[in-house]
């Protein structure tokens, strides 16, 4: 093949190459560039051709991707991390020419006795590889061998592994740019999954907070509406809480708080139940697809749950140890009613059953059908 035809030729294959690269998903990235190499080495009669990507400090470099010819070894299994002291006239030549051509392994420098071990250890006679660089910097590098025979590189072999190049660090810093656009949205996900988990969560309970009630209410109402199913809500309110503070202080008042609503919590885990701080030391709770003895029997265990906690409550008129007051009532959908304004019964007919619970001595809990 004459040089002008052989250029015509390789220009053409580095224009089909790009667009399968350019038009190719960042899923088949890896794919592409095997498609690359192999094509280079076929063209260029060449041995082996590959990829080698650096770290970002440009101290390991690892061999991601490999073409050998029929009938000869591949050593892309044993060429992973291979650190800079172990070939550091190597590494210089890259870092600092991005280039590395040895037309005879017999030629090199005294310096670069670790490479010629490496060469002849894969049977190298003669070497070319050249730096991948994009945006400045140094990513890795192409490189062909010749196995068979030694073989002088020509300035023109040299440009078009040089085009090659190019085209692999741009492919590759694409690669990597989408990566950290991927791992920057998981990241974005991650930190507002927390930061709606926080915005919804009361700081010092730890269980939902008054916002996240609303949310939930909401939707509990809607459902019932929908699949006619009676929904209960509860108010939960501990018994002379204020003597409580007063008389034990408020780094202790938080701490029995905290107390009440984790064992509150932990008697409301159904997929169908739901509990909030309401706000001081009140707490609401929606317990869905439920009954009035189901109900009753959840108001009873919370009830019993609070009082076997055994907190001392001196300043308390109703019990030696802190104990809680329940109004709850249950909704039975009927016609449809405006959500809002039926939220707001529920509230007030399960308000109206706490004021009698503690009117009646608390320590107890009244439900209202």
């Amino acid at each position: 093949m004459d040089p002008k035809t052989a250029q015509i030729s390789f220009d053409q294959l580095i224009s089909e190459l790009s667009t399968r690269l350019i038009n190719s998903e960042p899923a088949e990235t890896y794919e592409c560039i095997e498609e690359v190499i192999a094509a280079i080495g076929n063209y260029t009669d060449t041995d082996r051709c590959y990829v080698f990507e650096f770290d970002d400090n440009i101290q390991n470099m690892t061999n991601t991707h490999e073409w050998v010819r029929d009938g000869y070894q591949a050593h892309i299994t044993d060429l992973q991390s291979v650190a800079l002291e172990e070939l550091p006239w190597f590494f210089e030549q890259i870092k600092t020419h991005h280039k590395c051509i040895v037309d005879n392994i017999d030629l090199l420098p005294p310096e670069a006795t670790a490479e010629r071990a490496e060469f002849e250890r894969e049977q190298i006679k003669s070497v070319i590889c050249v730096g991948l660089v994009a945006n400045q910097h140094l990513l890795g590098f192409v490189g062909c061998d010749m196995v068979r025979q030694e073989r002088q590189w020509t300035p023109e072999e040299i440009r078009r592994l040089r085009l090659v190049a190019d085209m692999v660090a741009n492919t590759l810093e694409r690669q990597r740019t989408y990566s950290e656009l991927i791992h920057t949205q998981r990241a974005l996900e991650k930190a507002n999954r927390l930061l709606q988990a926080q915005v919804a969560q009361d700081g010092l309970t730890g269980i939902a907070n008054r916002r996240a009630f609303d949310e939930r209410i909401t939707n509990e109402v809607q459902r019932a509406s929908r699949h006619k199913t009676p929904l209960a809500l509860l108010i939960i309110d501990i018994d002379q809480f204020k003597p409580y503070n007063d008389h034990y202080g408020h780094l202790q008042g938080d701490q029995a708080l905290k107390s009440v609503a984790d064992v509150m919590f932990e008697q409301l885990q159904r997929n169908t139940d739901f509990i909030a701080r309401y706000g001081g030391e009140e707490f609401v709770a929606v317990i869905s697809a439920t009954d009035e003895e189901k109900t009753k029997e959840s108001m009873n265990q919370l009830l019993k749950a609070v009082r076997d906690l055994k907190i001392e409550h001196g300043a308390s008129e109703v019990a030696p140890y802190l104990t809680i007051s329940i109004g709850g009532y249950i909704h039975k959908p009927r016609a449809t009613e405006n959500t809002e304004d039926l939220i707001a019964r529920m509230i007030s007919k399960a308000d109206s059953a706490l004021y009698r619970a503690k009117s009646d001595g608390r320590n107890r809990g009244y439900l209202d059908t």
